[in-house]
């Protein structure tokens, strides 16, 4: 692999010290990071000796084996010790918390990191009599000796799994603070530092407080920043656009303290992860500020400047400045489909096959979240007829392995096939046990079993909803009657659906491999030969809308735009994209330019190319 050194290249090699990289899609980073190392390791082993080494530290996996990849391609060899490639919970973890987590709590149980937040909860969850014998759910002690306004305990208010702990100390929901109309502020406190100094206790710690912990441990005890300074003298923080305010705290200790050679790279307009408490202004502040040397990849190697000039919608006038440095362009248009509800199947099919005959194999289909795949995918019923989510978690399992999905499939069907069989079991009875099930065969072999006999969703709503509680109880020998709750009929359910067929109201995209209708999440740092984005319909919130293709007047973009700034950038060769039909030809001219190639009547276009 052979690396074209540009200006901009080597002004990054060459800054040591408080370094901002801002590399826009397509920049090279990645490529850019693994020759740096490569760079530093000769240097470093003189200086340092053979214990020290340059941790290379990421938002992801993903992106820490793509680390891995790259360095193996440039060098031949694998990263080894004394450098490292890391996420940068596992950094924290691993180098910080977990080893002086003594320090902190003199009387502990064994920390343990929490996959799932949600744990915390059941562990204050019991049930008990009441006064007429009836067993009923409740609380242990002393949880409802904090009490919210309503007279309830606070913890019906904010539950555990919620409450976080800020770098200044204070207490917040999700990030939030409390609302005084609920619960009094001193209560809150109280109830907060219970709970927290319970789990502290007990070595039950989110990923949140690990790096509350770790920052405390550096700000308390100098000599664990010395120390890591020395293990890692460089260090190298990639996608740090979705850095939080903790773990920015926590590499700033390190600097104040000794760390001479921080750098943080990433792109601002690529930040996704604001449920994860990622803040892209806090990078921004770095590359702006007048503390760090900022540096730019301003080169995109990956698309023609038609693609850049789309995605580039987002970013203000004066920040259009990503240029073109890509080998190969195909000249292909931008492609834009408007759709109807119904046609969506064929808007796929249409591009499936344009890029088969173009030769592009690294394609994808995406969309703004979960819910709108799922809907698209028949995991999300128009109506809902039933009172149990039972009923339309079994229809996503047959809709996945009807689609050849597996793996998805035996995921929602375990999970399934767990509850029913051990119905009273606790919320970490279940986890445990899901996670033993998980790699054995032979349970998975008859969960396969299980959804393969599921009643058609060609049954009528009425026939399935009878059909389909018989087989479970049979098949899996229960002591007890299913009843999915079929409503008489609601807001959201119509009493004529009662004899429709199930699949007329999972509106499923019928094709090939659906395992190409994925969410933007998903392909945030990849490269794809061509990608459909689809925008929504409704201009909910939270959807992506043909409105949205523009920079936000009041600042830097939200993340939801940044969501459609992700997903245009991906693509070597292809850009298509879906609109309501209610956007005209002339508003997509107007605003996406007139060489854009418009297919207004999908199935007139299939039939005339037919």
């Amino acid at each position: 692999m052979k690396l074209d050194i540009t200006d901009e290249l080597q002004a990054y090699f060459d800054a040591r010290g408080k370094v901002v990289l801002n590399a826009c899609p397509g920049g090279g980073k990645t490529t850019a990071i693994a020759q740096k190392v490569i760079n530093l390791e000769d240097d470093y082993k003189s200086t340092y000796g053979n214990h020290s080494g340059i941790a290379c530290i990421s938002f992801t996996n993903a992106a820490k084996d793509e680390l891995n990849l790259t360095y193996n391609l440039l060098s031949g060899n694998t990263l080894q010790y004394p450098h490292l490639v890391s996420t940068i919970d596992s950094f924290i973890n691993t180098f910080i918390t977990l080893p002086f987590y003594y320090l902190l709590e003199r009387n502990f149980a064994r920390p343990q990191i929490l996959e799932n937040n949600a744990r915390l909860d059941s562990f204050w969850q019991t049930k008990y009599k009441n006064r007429s014998g009836k067993l009923v759910d409740g609380l242990k002690n002393p949880m409802n000796s904090f009490k919210a306004k309503t007279g309830r305990s606070v913890y019906y208010q904010y539950l555990p799994s919620t409450i976080r702990l800020e770098p200044d100390g204070n207490y917040t929901v999700n990030g939030n603070a409390p609302s005084e109309d609920k619960v009094d502020l001193n209560v809150f406190e109280k109830y907060c530092k219970y709970i927290k100094g319970w789990q502290f206790e007990k070595g039950l710690i989110t990923t949140n407080d690990s790096a509350y912990i770790a920052l405390r441990l550096l700000r308390k005890n100098p000599k664990i920043s010395q120390w890591l300074a020395q293990r890692f003298p460089h260090i190298i923080v990639d996608e740090a656009q979705d850095n939080s305010l903790m773990q920015h705290r926590i590499f700033e200790e390190l600097n104040n303290q000794g760390l001479a050679n921080i750098e943080f790279i990433g792109d601002p307009y690529q930040s996704l992860y604001e449920f994860r408490d990622a803040n892209p202004q806090l990078f921004l502040d770095k590359y702006e500020g007048d503390d760090y040397t900022s540096l730019d990849l301003s080169n995109n190697r990956r698309s023609p400047q038609r693609i850049i000039d789309c995605f580039s919608l987002l970013r203000s006038l004066d920040r259009r400045t990503i240029k073109s440095a890509c080998e190969t362009d195909l000249d292909e248009p931008i492609i834009v489909y408007r759709y109807k509800a119904d046609d969506r199947s064929d808007i796929i099919s249409h591009f499936e096959e344009y890029c088969t005959s173009k030769g592009f194999n690294k394609n994808k289909v995406v969309v703004r979240g979960n819910g709108i795949r799922n809907k698209m995918l028949g995991r999300d019923a128009q109506q809902r007829p039933w009172h149990d989510q039972l009923a339309y978690d079994l229809i996503a399992a047959k809709i996945e392995y009807d689609d050849k999905n597996l793996k998805e499939a035996i995921n929602i069907a375990r999970n399934i096939v767990i509850r029913l069989e051990n119905k009273d079991i606790s919320f970490v009875e279940f986890g445990n046990l899901r996670a033993e099930l998980k790699t054995d065969n032979l349970f998975n072999a008859r969960v396969i079993k299980f959804i393969e006999g599921l009643p058609e969703l060609s049954h009528s709503v009425e026939e399935w909803s009878n059909l389909c509680p018989t087989y479970i109880k049979q098949t899996l020998n229960l002591d007890y009657d299913i009843d999915f709750g079929l409503k008489k009929t609601s807001k959201y359910f119509a009493k004529a659906t009662r004899t429709e067929p199930i699949s007329m109201h999972f509106n499923r995209v019928n094709i090939e491999k659906a395992s190409s209708l994925t969410t933007i999440h998903q392909v945030k740092g990849k490269t794809l030969d061509a990608i459909l984005i689809f925008f929504d319909e409704n201009n909910h919130a939270s959807n992506i809308n043909f409105r949205d293709l523009e920079p936000d007047e009041d600042g830097f973009i939200k993340e939801k735009k940044r969501i459609i700034y992700v997903a245009m950038s991906r693509p070597k060769h292809l850009l298509a994209m879906a609109f309501p039909e209610k956007i005209t030809e002339i508003q997509l001219k107007e605003k996406l330019g007139d060489d854009i190639s418009v297919i207004s009547d999908i199935k007139k276009n299939i039939d005339s190319d037919g």
